[in-house]
């Protein structure tokens, strides 16, 4: 019994010294990566704060890129948007609170982040119609624009959105594991980020990045520079999920051009085989939203335009084209 109680101390005394390693860490990380990094980027004030965006190329329509839950903001896009900025005007930006742009002083409702983005493109004085490219909960943001700003649209391409149902057609396990991960994010997310615990393990943090050679170096050097205000931008964007999936229910695209990409999922254990189910069979349904739409079944993660960019790339231009 001594023995264990010897090595239960000197485990603990273990920990806490590695936890103040790292704390230090971090605190030198925050201000290292922020001075180390140039921020040469272009915003505009919406609604009393600095919003980032990145527009590239010429031309209507103007194609506007909406990123998921995520530290990755615009980046997540830089693949996609290269290729089609050679066609016409393309926008990514980043949300309030997410990387370069500051926090809003507005609730992170779907209504006040569609309005953001569509005072971000009346500011940048974007040209009508508007192709809304959105990844993962973007796509709730972009039933919530569709619903006030539909005649702005002239297509609507989704990459694996997130469907406004998914969460009470879930089977009752993966309704709890998906609240547990919401509620436990807030306690566990300020103790990784404030020990250092998440900057060390940046990789773990960005998978879809890891293996691209030309571009990991800059965007985990932008990442670390806006890590801490990112993670709670993140956060407060978690906490109104179920807002979100509520404000974006019943919206009809009337007849826009819609193109539906769902990520193939490859589930590891059955609760996830039977959400994946589920969740094929509301990409399906979306297609009801409009009367001109389409579903692509893609075989990828659910980051396609990362993983499978050309896919995405392919869609953007047939509604480019037939505009």
């Amino acid at each position: 019994m001594k023995k264990i109680l010897w090595v239960l101390k000197w485990l603990f005394i273990f920990i806490v010294v590695v936890l103040v390693l790292t704390s230090i860490y971090e605190q030198y990380a925050r201000y290292s990566s922020k001075k180390n990094f140039i921020d040469n980027g272009t915003y505009v004030k919406v609604d009393g704060h600095k919003m980032h965006y990145v527009q590239k190329g010429v031309g209507t329509p103007t194609v506007i890129f909406e990123s998921g839950l995520d530290f990755a903001g615009h980046m997540s896009w830089y693949k996609v948007q290269n290729e089609i900025s050679k066609l016409t005007t393309t926008i990514s930006y980043d949300r309030a609170g997410i990387l370069r742009s500051e926090k809003s002083h507005k609730a992170r409702t779907c209504e006040n982040m569609a309005d953001e983005v569509h005072i971000l493109l009346e500011k940048t004085e974007a040209k009508k119609p508007y192709i809304f490219v959105a990844h993962s909960m973007g796509g709730l943001i972009a039933r919530c624009y569709a619903k006030k700003y539909a005649d702005s649209l002239g297509g609507i391409v989704f990459v694996d959105a997130t469907h406004p149902k998914q969460m009470e057609r879930a089977s009752e396990v993966m309704k709890a594991k998906m609240k547990a991960a919401t509620n436990s994010s807030n306690w566990m997310g300020a103790f990784l980020f404030n020990s250092g615990i998440a900057r060390i393990g940046l990789n773990d943090l960005l998978p879809r990045f890891v293996n691209d050679d030309q571009n990991i170096e800059a965007i985990k050097s932008e990442i670390n520079a806006y890590l801490i205000k990112s993670n709670e931008g993140v956060l407060e964007e978690g906490r109104m999920l179920e807002q979100m999936l509520q404000a974006s229910k019943d919206v009809s695209f009337g007849d826009i051009p819609f193109i539906n990409l769902s990520a193939n999922g490859k589930p590891s254990n059955e609760d996830e085989r039977v959400f994946f189910e589920m969740f094929r069979k509301l990409q399906e349904e979306s297609l009801t939203s409009s009367t001109n739409s389409k579903l692509i079944a893609v075989d990828s993660g659910h980051y396609i335009q990362i993983e499978k960019p050309e896919v995405v790339i392919e869609a953007i231009k047939e509604m480019v084209e037939n505009i």
